[in-house]
Parts: structure tokens; C-alpha cells; sequence
């Protein structure tokens, strides 16, 4: 009985974390509209995230040995580079676009689990597979025109490969590690590399952004997409 109260429990905070990603699309193209670069959203929310997890879990962040570096800043480096190709694929096409395509990450963590870890998918994931790539197909395929990717639809299939990625190496490495020193660990890579992206390359149009209307969308994607959403997810 205790076992089937987890498994809901567990099933629920998927459920809000499917809900809360899902608004965070429209979410992110205000923050978008409002002339924040790609690296600055992703520096932003991510470092909200770690302070967040930094403060609510500073005793087991007091802890983190070496090992744990590694393993949660590996983490850390695919999330961020998924998030960066994200934000720059939404500023280039629809949400709904970026939304779908980031989707088909599910057809791609089955067999990336297969090829790494050993986990042969199920008919039924196949299935399932099969299905969200028939809606791809009809998301971005015209009449008469064939198949039409835009360049930045192409950045957001790229970071669906990224996501399913990151999360075939945290079904590999949660076992290995505190989930809480984890989900801090990779917040403060993946905030840092999103800061340094925005130092190289994004650093002009920092005084082009539109901070007041931009901090609203920052703190929902920091406290509930990232800060909840993450630690959920990998909890769950």
C-alpha cells in the first residue's frame, strides 16, 4: 500500500512538472519579447535556481565531494547547452513549434537508454515513439511543399536530442548521487555556462533588454520550471 501511495505521489509531481514546462513555453517567448538574449535566460533562471536550492539545501551542499562535482556539472553542461539551443530555436520560430519539437525527446531517450545503459524500450515505447514522430511530421510538413524546417526548428530538434540526453544520464546517475546535491549541482553549471555564453557572445544587447517586463517571466521559469520542476523530475 505504501509503495502504490509513493508511485502516486510520484505520478502527481510528473503530472504538475508536465504542466508547469508546458506554460513555460509562452512564458519564455515574453521574456524573449522582451529583448533578453538566449544566454542571459538561461544564466537567469538557472542561477535563481541554484541560490533557491543553495539556501533550502545547504547542509547537503555542504557536503558535495568531488565525485559529486563531477557527476552533477556533467549534468549541469548538457542541461544548459539544451536550454541555450532552446531559447536561441524559440526566437527563430513559434512556440508551439518549439514546444512539439522539444517533445520528440521521448522518441529519442528510449533508444539512447538502449545504446548506453542497456534498456531495450518496450513495444509499447515504440509505440508511443512512432506516434509523436507522425506528429512532427504533420506539425512541419506543407501541402505540396514537402518538409519545411526552418533553421530555427532545426536548433530546437537539436536540443530535444540534447534533453533526452540529460535525461537518459540522470536515470544513469541518480543512484550515484543525493538528488538534492544533484539538482543544485547541474542549476549552477548550467547557470554558469548560460553567463559565460552571454559574456562572449551576447554582451552588447544586455543594455537592449527589457528588464521590467522581463522579470516576471525570469522568476517563473527560475523558481517553477527550473528550482521545482528539476528537483521533481529527477525526485520522481
Amino acid at each position: 500500500m505504501e509503495k502504490n501511495k509513493v508511485a502516486f505521489i510520484s505520478d502527481l509531481m510528473l503530472a504538475a512538472v508536465a504542466l508547469i514546462w508546458g506554460l513555460g513555453f509562452p512564458v519564455t517567448q515574453m521574456a524573449i519579447d522582451a529583448q533578453l538574449s538566449s544566454g542571459l535566460i538561461v544564466a537567469l533562471r538557472f542561477l535563481i535556481a541554484a541560490a533557491v536550492m543553495g539556501i533550502i539545501f545547504r547542509r547537503e551542499v555542504r557536503t558535495i565531494t568531488p565525485r559529486d562535482a563531477l557527476l552533477g556539472c556533467v549534468a549541469g553542461l548538457i542541461l544548459g547547452m539544451a536550454f541555450l539551443l532552446q531559447v536561441m530555436g524559440q526566437s527563430m520560430t513559434t512556440p508551439s513549434n518549439s514546444a512539439f519539437l522539444t517533445s520528440l525527446n521521448v522518441i529519442i531517450v528510449p533508444f539512447l537508454s538502449w545504446g548506453f545503459f542497456h534498456q531495450r524500450p518496450t513495444r509499447k515505447m515504440l509505440l508511443v515513439a512512432l506516434g509523436c514522430l507522425v506528429g512532427a511530421l504533420v506539425l512541419t510538413l506543407s501541402p505540396g511543399e514537402g518538409l519545411q524546417l526552418g533553421f530555427g526548428d532545426l536548433l530546437v530538434l537539436c536540443c530535444a536530442v540534447a534533453f533526452s540526453l540529460h535525461i537518459s544520464y540522470l536515470g544513469w546517475v541518480a543512484g550515484r548521487i543525493e538528488v538534492k546535491k544533484l539538482t543544485f549541482l547541474q542549476m549552477l553549471t548550467a547557470g554558469c555556462l548560460g553567463g559565460l555564453y552571454t559574456l562572449a557572445f551576447e554582451l552588447p544587447q544586455i543594455a537592449e533588454a527589457d528588464f521590467a517586463a522581463g522579470w516576471m517571466p525570469i522568476l517563473y521559469m527560475g523558481l517553477l520550471s527550473t528550482a521545482f520542476a528539476f528537483f521533481a523530475q529527477t525526485y520522481a
